[in-house]
């Protein structure tokens, strides 16, 4: 049977439908198999969007960049107003080009108008005597954007906004801490909290969905990277607990909104759990263990994850955890057998393990289409 590749969104909406088919016995059980077979995602990948939304990004930075580079040539009036010229007129005439257009030209120009909303936040402040490198500047930043990517539903100023909350929220935590492990278990939370927001989102702004599933696997993923390697400065703060329960109270509803979803709510509020006993697992533990105990945690979560990007219908998500699953083990295999091999039996053993994991990578690449079937 010839396979028909559609677009991540468009494959999980399907399966939604067949699921839903099947369930009223429009369809039995083998046409409903049938049908899921037949449709895979796509791996087109869209370079007029890409190009667009990054062209947009590298605009609003550059104008972020232009006021600073000139910054003691010119007056704070002038600067304030200049950036905020240029914010209005990135908002209209995203606004003329959102009514003529569809597609990544509009998100493009919206994505310069978040740019350039930073601009004015920080300009803004500098004229209210606010230091520049406060907290409260990029949690204002990105609540405007989100408050824009709401308005507009566009999903590219989703994506800055989102980035500038994750940034706002593990700067926040670990402002006065200097620890990177906090700043990994940070990042879980917001992968878990992301999440949540992700099953919220389905029956209310579905578009929201399948992007920011993606998000929170990146999250998950670097996270749990990053708290493998020991933190003696970890110390848990009161902004880490704070948002940990916020993310436990939405993922509950979300679990209880859809049923379907409980097992992903769960599994992503286990990769936290995880990532937090592993914060607290100090250095002064055999870091052998330690080690060993990371790569197994991080193969099951590689697993789930590209299990979950199959199935979900996610573009990208399989072959990003499969992508980490490799790094991960590698980085970690040198920490493992660097102090017992040296010279040549040391690249013997990596080049081993790292071709023992591109071999399973590959079987379960081609396991997982089954599986989520």
């Amino acid at each position: 049977m010839e396979k028909v590749r559609v677009s991540g969104r468009r494959l999980g909406w399907l399966r939604k439908e067949i699921e839903a088919w099947e369930a009223e016995g429009i369809v039995d059980g083998e046409v409903a198999a049938a049908l899921r077979g037949r449709y895979v995602a796509g791996r087109r990948v869209a370079l007029e969007r890409v190009a667009l939304i990054l062209g947009a990004a590298f605009v609003g930075v550059g104008l972020l960049w232009v006021v600073a580079a000139n910054y003691e040539r010119m007056s704070p009036l002038v600067r304030f107003l200049g950036i905020t010229v240029i914010w209005l007129a990135a908002v209209g005439v995203g606004e003329v080009v959102a009514a003529r257009f569809r597609g990544a030209l509009p998100e493009a120009v919206r994505v310069i108008a978040v740019c350039a909303a930073g601009g004015v936040v920080f300009q803004g402040a500098q004229s209210l005597q606010v230091p520049a490198g406060s907290t409260r500047l990029l949690a204002a930043w990105a609540l405007g954007a989100l408050a824009y990517a709401y308005a507009t539903r566009t999903r590219g100023t989703m994506v800055v906004a989102v980035g500038l909350s994750v940034g706002w929220y593990c700067w926040w935590t670990a402002e006065h801490a200097a620890s990177h492990g906090l700043i990994a278990v940070a990042m879980l939370v917001a992968a878990a909290l992301v999440t949540a927001l992700a099953v919220l989102h389905e029956p209310w702004i579905p578009e929201f969905a399948p992007l920011l599933r993606p998000v929170g696997v990146l999250l998950a993923l670097a996270g749990l990277f990053t708290v493998a390697f020991p933190d003696p400065k970890f110390q848990p703060t009161w902004q880490l607990w704070a948002g940990a329960g916020l993310t436990v109270v939405l993922a509950a509803v979300a679990a209880w909104r859809n049923a379907s979803a409980r097992i992903e709510v769960a599994a992503v509020l286990g990769v936290l759990v995880a990532g937090f006993l592993m914060a607290l697992w100090g250095p002064e533990e055999p870091s052998l263990v330690r080690a060993i105990t990371g790569i197994a945690v991080y193969v099951v979560v590689a697993a789930w994850f590209a299990l979950l990007g199959a199935t979900k219908g996610l573009p990208g998500v399989t072959p990003l955890a499969t992508a980490a699953l490799v790094l991960f083990v590698t980085t970690q295999s040198f920490a493992i057998f660097a102090p017992l091999f040296s010279g040549a039996a040391l690249f013997l053993v990596l080049g081993a393990v790292l071709l023992g994991t591109g071999v399973a990578a590959h079987r379960a690449r081609n396991l997982i289409p089954g599986v989520s079937r």
